[in-house]
C-alpha cells in the first residue's frame, strides 16, 4: 500500500492534520503487514505441514519466540504432532503412549490395553526440523480431521494438577490457578472453540474461541454455562438441531461414563495435569447424512453419533504409578462431576 500523495506546499496554505493523520495511518497499515508477514515466515515448518488450528489450550507458537512450538498438523497422514516438552515430562509422556502400544500388541495387560480405546492412537515418535533446531513430537490421531465444523474444548481433570515430584513453588503456583472450578468441581477450562448459529440468519455460523485466561474468570455457575453454550444446548431453536443437540449430549455422556469405569477397575496409575478433549462436528447438529466416504478411503456408518462426538484422554507428562495401589480418586473427583454438569444440561 503507498502513503497518500503528499500536498503542495508551495502554496501559502498550511499543511492539514488530516494529511498528517492520513499518512500516518497508512503508514502503521504498512508496517503491521510487514510484521504479520516476517512473523509468518519466522515459523520455518518442513513442507507439508502447519500449525494446527483447532489447538484451544497447550504451548503454542509466539511471534516472538522462536523456541515456542505448538501441535503441527500432518494433513495428508491424518496426524496431530505434538511436541515434546521438557526432558523429563517428554520422556515420561512417550514411555506411557508406547506401554499402551505394547499392552494391545502383546495382551498381556487388559487394563491398559482398554485404555488404548481413550486415547487418540499413537503412532511413534517423529524428528522433525522447525524453526531451524531438531526437535522430537508424538504422531497422534487427529481427532477432527474429517469434521467440517469441529467444536473443540479441553477440559483439565482433578483438584490437584501438581504430580508427586513437584516442587513446593510448583505446587503453590498449581493451586493458585483456576481456584473456583478446581476446588468445587476438580475441572479447569484451559480454551475451547464453538461454532454457533448467528443471532440474524441462523443458517450462517460464527467461531467462538475463548483460552485460559476466560477459563480462570469462570466460577461453577459460569462453568455450567460456558458448558451449555459448549454444546449449543442454548441455541438449538430448530427441532432438527435440538434433537442433534440431545444425541451429542447422550453420546458425550456414553464415552465419559466408559472412561469413568475404566477408572473405577484400574489401581495402576495416577493421572495429574491430564484432559479430556471433547470434539464434535457441529455441522452434524441439524441435518446428519447418512453416509459418507472417509479421506482415507473407507466408508464408515455416519448414522453412529461416535463418528462426528469423541471424547478422549489427552496430556499424559505427569502419568505416575498409583501410590500404594489406590484408585484415582482426583481424576475420578473430577470426571464424576462432569458428568452430572452434562447431565444437568440434557435433562434441563
Amino acid at each position: 500500500m503507498l502513503p497518500p500523495k503528499r500536498p503542495d506546499l508551495a502554496g501559502s496554505q498550511p499543511v492539514s492534520h488530516h494529511w498528517f493523520r492520513a499518512r500516518c495511518c497508512s503508514w502503521t497499515r504498512l508496517l503491521d503487514y510487514y510484521r504479520a508477514v516476517m512473523a509468518k515466515s519466522d515459523q520455518e515448518l518442513p513442507d507439508g505441514f502447519l500449525q494446527l488450528k483447532t489447538q484451544v489450550a497447550g504451548h503454542t507458537f509466539e511471534e516472538s519466540n522462536a523456541e515456542a512450538v505448538g501441535l503441527l498438523q500432518d494433513s495428508k497422514a491424518g496426524c496431530v504432532l505434538k511436541p515434546l516438552g521438557k526432558p523429563e515430562c517428554g520422556e515420561r509422556e512417550l514411555r506411557f503412549y508406547e506401554s499402551l502400544a505394547e499392552a494391545g500388541a502383546s495382551g498381556d495387560n487388559d487394563l491398559l490395553a482398554l485404555l488404548r480405546g481413550h486415547v487418540p492412537r499413537f503412532y511413534g515418535p517423529l524428528k522433525l526440523v522447525v524453526n531451524r533446531r531438531e526437535r522430537t513430537f508424538l504422531r497422534l490421531e487427529d481427532l477432527t480431521r474429517s469434521y467440517a465444523k469441529p467444536c473443540v474444548m479441553d477440559v483439565k481433570m482433578g483438584k490437584r494438577t501438581w504430580d508427586p515430584e513437584s516442587s513446593p513453588n510448583k505446587r503453590k503456583l498449581e493451586e493458585a490457578k483456576y481456584v473456583m472450578c478446581k476446588q468445587k468441581l476438580g475441572l479447569c477450562l484451559p480454551g475451547f472453540q464453538v461454532y454457533l448459529p448467528k443471532e440474524e440468519h441462523t443458517q450462517e455460523t460464527t467461531i467462538l474461541r475463548h483460552g485460559k485466561d476466560y477459563g480462570k474468570s469462570l466460577n461453577v455457575e459460569g462453568f455450567k454455562q460456558t458448558m451449555a453454550l459448549f454444546f449449543n444446548a442454548s441455541t438449538s431453536d430448530s427441532k432438527s438441531r435440538r434433537a442433534g443437540c440431545e444425541l451429542l449430549l447422550k453420546e458425550v455422556l456414553r464415552q465419559l461414563q466408559e472412561i469413568l469405569a475404566w477408572f473405577q477397575r484400574q489401581r495402576l496409575l495416577h493421572f495429574y495435569a491430564s484432559s479430556l478433549l471433547i470434539c464434535y462436528d457441529y455441522s452434524r447438529l441439524a441435518d446428519p447424512p447418512k453416509s459418507q466416504s472417509l479421506i482415507n478411503g473407507y466408508h464408515q456408518n455416519e448414522d453412529d453419533p461416535a463418528s462426528w462426538v469423541r471424547v478422549k484422554m489427552i496430556d499424559f507428562a505427569h502419568v505416575y504409578p498409583a501410590e500404594h495401589g489406590l484408585p484415582d480418586e482426583n481424576y475420578m473427583f473430577g470426571l464424576q462431576s462432569l458428568i452430572e454438569v452434562v447431565q444437568l444440561i440434557l435433562h434441563r
